[in-house]
């Protein structure tokens, strides 16, 4: 009776497996523990090192440390992330605020790329009207078809897109005297609701503005402004 208990209790329902069994397990793999760290968060571990010997429980808070110091790292960049969202959408109110105050075309393009260099601290704006959307109160950059094309088609159907790898041509055509020190920009398509022209923004930053970026804050800006567009100019 005796023996079948302690074969039994050595025994693991779950797998078949014996403590014998384990234990040889472990003794051919005496790394296994070190690389399947999730175990040591649960296991039950006696401190019982010998000299010159490394504790299991010493191992197992090392490995509670780093994911704590994981927890807080994440905890940091979303509290960061929160704080840059909240400033972002700040300034996206002041700029909408602006827009509607705005009683006249001439006054929103004069404004406009000034307000949008200050307020998201960039290097160059440059705002960009189709010839044929043009009109006495309308006027735009003098852009060639060409240059219009190629911009029109990175921008594809999307209301912007980010690149940090335009030609120095259409990098010129966008920023005049400005494109030399132009490392990335953003263009935001203006739909009133066809493509009546766009807007460019410029950053001496290569990073500031890379295709793997989002741009659901560069559309807003873009449809904020075709908005205003649209209502102090019948198109």
């Amino acid at each position: 009776m005796s023996k079948r208990s302690n074969s039994s209790s050595e025994s693991n329902s779950g797998k078949g497996l014996t403590a014998k069994e384990v234990a040889a397990y472990l003794e051919q793999h005496p790394d296994f523990l070190f690389k399947r760290t999730e175990l040591l968060e649960r296991m039950q571990i006696p401190h019982k090192p010998g000299q010159g010997m490394a504790s299991l429980i010493e191992r197992q808070v090392e490995v509670l440390r780093e994911k704590n110091r994981q927890q807080e790292e994440r905890l940091a960049a979303l509290v960061e992330n929160a704080h840059s969202n909240e400033e972002i959408t700040e300034k996206l109110h002041r700029y909408s605020m602006h827009l509607s105050a705005t009683g006249s075309v001439e006054t929103l393009l004069q404004e406009a790329s000034a307000d949008l260099q200050k307020m998201f601290d960039l290097d160059a704006v440059s705002i960009h009207i189709k010839p044929e959307y043009q009109g006495e109160d309308l006027q735009g950059s003098d852009l060639g078809e060409k240059a219009y094309a190629a911009l029109f088609d990175s921008l594809g159907k999307a209301s912007s897109s980010c690149h940090n790898e335009l030609d120095d041509e259409l990098l010129s055509s966008l920023f005049g005297e400005q494109a030399p020190s132009i490392k990335s920009c953003a263009l935001l398509a203006l739909d009133t609701p066809h493509r009546v022209g766009l807007i460019a923004l410029g950053s001496s930053n290569r990073e500031r503005f890379c295709p793997q970026m989002g741009t659901l804050i560069l559309s807003r800006l873009g449809e904020q402004f075709a908005c205003a567009l649209n209502r102090l100019h019948a198109f």
